[in-house]
């Protein structure tokens, strides 16, 4: 083997680490929000709370697919799915963070930043090319 080959080798190795890492994040983030979903149900109250809560089921559901393990039509079902409730959970955080200002302005406090719900976003969006580049690593190239 040489140098380039070699070189090739353990950056393909490094990558598939990487996304395993990305996936492990994926599976946090479906703990996290099977947590926080139960959590709006039970305590929840009002429409938003419960769509909220059945959301965060839904989406952590969806989540912890084996999607490297599906069949081929069945994935591209799946990694539609999930694309599509990825974007559809970073307008819904925007929203949970927009209601938490608007309720604590109400009560004349300020909201810090929103660290939490950007890391739940952050964790969400990596989770699409991490499913696509695991199934398809040929597109990294």
């Amino acid at each position: 083997m040489n140098d380039s080959q070699q070189l090739d080798a353990d950056r393909r190795a490094s990558t598939t680490i990487g996304l395993r890492y990305g996936r492990i994040a994926g599976h946090v983030l479906t703990l996290l929000l099977l947590t926080l979903g139960l959590s709006a149900l039970v305590k929840g109250t009002g429409v938003f709370e419960t769509f909220k809560g059945v959301y965060f089921i839904a989406y952590g559901i969806v989540l912890s697919l084996p999607f490297a393990r599906l069949p081929d039509k069945s994935w591209r079902c799946c990694f539609g799915l999930l694309a599509g409730l990825s974007a559809l959970f970073v307008f819904l955080m925007v929203v949970v963070v927009i209601f938490a200002y608007m309720a604590s302005d109400a009560r004349g406090e300020r909201l810090g930043v929103p660290g939490f719900e950007g890391t739940l976003i952050f964790l969400a969006l990596l989770q699409v090319p991490v499913v696509l580049f695991q199934r398809k690593p040929d597109m990294l190239d």
